[in-house]
């Protein structure tokens, strides 16, 4: 603790940042408390939430007041509670944030806006729930203004950015839209949908009408065909080491036809 000599009222304290306080039920008395019962990791990895300064009031008592808050942890905070399952990330590919919707274990986005309403909704909850007037004049008023919260959102972006391959085709974390949602839908689509057969000629259009079949069934969206066929030619390789071929030969219309020589629809499909 730093102690500053003050004449009238006894002794200031000031807590490190790095400090937080020990917090077990019943001994909430400050922000810097409050916060970290609420976020105890977070507390341990940025330290505390606010630097305060205790000062002993007129009748002996502990006057707590918040002078400048944290920036890093209110950041953190707003990744969310992992204990009841909330999750927020910042995917910087796409300049978004993403929550984690528990009910359908998916990611969606969400904007700075609603970011900002979370940190001031979290602030003014600490001061309606901790005593004392130093409380409710910063972090009521002072740390929930438009400049702070928009100093902590953009803070955030470097402390909850996600790895590049968060959503990849390989990732275990889904989202509610997003390309790799048909990447991953064509990986099923090759395994389960087609099969190996010599001679066999499978058109790229044949392929996609199917596909777009496959992806309904699935509740997804049809893809766009410019996009489908370099996603369906390297999927194809890697399951089928098979390329695509631009000289296969229309029997019917005797015009040459893009796709696949070696592969046609498996059986019920």
């Amino acid at each position: 603790m730093l102690r500053l000599a003050n004449p009238t009222n006894g002794l200031i304290n000031l807590r490190r940042l790095g400090e937080p306080a020990s917090i077990w039920p019943g001994n909430v008395k400050s922000a810097n408390d409050w916060f970290s019962s609420k976020f105890p990791v977070q507390a341990q990895v940025f330290g505390s939430p606010f630097l305060e300064q205790h000062r002993v009031g007129p009748d002996s008592e502990t006057i707590i007041t918040p002078l400048a808050p944290n920036l890093d942890f209110l950041a953190a905070c707003l990744g969310g509670d992992v204990r009841l399952g909330h999750r927020v990330i910042y995917y910087a590919g796409e300049l978004q944030f993403y929550f984690f919707d528990p009910r359908d274990q998916m990611f969606h986005p969400t904007t700075t806006d609603k970011m900002g309403n979370l940190l001031r909704s979290l602030l003014a909850r600490c001061a309606a729930e901790v005593k004392g007037e130093g409380h409710l004049v910063n972090v009521f008023h002072t740390f929930r203004a438009d400049a702070v919260v928009k100093a902590v959102i953009n803070r955030a972006k470097s402390i909850l950015e996600a790895d590049p391959e968060f959503f990849g085709v390989k990732s275990p974390h889904q989202r509610a839209a997003g390309p790799e949602l048909h990447q991953r839908l064509a990986r099923v689509f090759a395994e389960k949908m087609l099969e190996a057969a010599p001679d066999s000629i499978l058109t790229v259009g044949q392929t996609y009408a199917l596909f777009n079949q496959f992806a309904q069934s699935k509740n997804l969206p049809a893809i766009k065909r410019r996009d489908f066929k370099s996603l369906m030619a390297e999927v194809i390789r890697e399951a089928y080491d098979l390329g695509v071929r631009n000289d296969l030969m229309n029997a019917e219309t005797q015009k040459q036809q893009c796709g696949w020589l070696g592969l046609r629809p498996a059986a019920g499909a």
